[in-house]
């Protein structure tokens, strides 16, 4: 298990982001039942739970839809051999939908969606965020659901700035376009992907 000293950020400076993997959720096995049950249990502050929704909703959602694979953000090294192994590195949530409209980008059948994404407050700031929007991690996951896909399209809240400088950090750019959201406008971005990146 990593050990923090000092200051959160820095301990952000020595985070081994190569310990980040992503796991579908839409695979049976032992670690995705135990990573679904601790992806239950995730909260986020108000001012972050505005931006997105929680698994114990979306995740149903994911499920009876079949264009859309969910996604736990795991952040710890080991075997996830109980819950408690498995609510320590759950470091996050997401869905890939292979579904978007056509308003978000002007080839959606060559696109793939990154939707109710977050990592947890205490994953955030140390780097997780950046490594799981990046290649080859997103990248690798997305060739696999949507291997007809070459770029990755998300929109995220204006005023949610935090999320942008992730999204930024991890190659994303914003495209013009700005749709409707539950929360306010939101600002579409994308990137391509390249799934088999070091």
């Amino acid at each position: 298990m990593t050990r923090w000293k000092g200051s959160r950020k820095r301990a952000a400076g020595r985070w081994d982001t190569a310990q980040v993997r992503l796991v579908r959720l839409d695979e049976e096995s032992a670690e995705t039942a135990l990573l679904r049950e601790a992806l239950l249990g995730h909260d986020l502050p108000p001012e972050q739970l505005r931006f997105t929704g929680l698994p114990v909703r979306t995740l149903p959602d994911a499920d009876r839809d079949p264009e859309r694979f969910p996604y736990a953000v795991v952040a710890l090294e080991g075997a996830l051999t109980d819950l408690d192994s498995a609510r320590a590195a759950c470091a996050g949530f997401g869905v890939l939908d292979r579904a978007i409209r056509s308003e978000l980008v002007d080839s959606p059948e060559r696109a793939v969606l990154l939707r109710a994404y977050y990592v947890t407050p205490q994953w955030q700031g140390r780097g997780v965020g950046r490594a799981s929007c990046s290649a080859p991690l997103l990248d690798g996951l997305a060739e696999e659901v949507a291997p007809h896909a070459d770029t990755i399209v998300l929109c995220v809240n204006q005023a949610n700035q935090p999320a942008q400088r992730v999204y930024k950090a991890s190659g994303f750019d914003f495209t013009g376009t700005v749709v409707p959201g539950s929360a306010g406008p939101q600002e579409v971005m994308a990137r391509p992907l390249h799934p088999g990146s070091p």
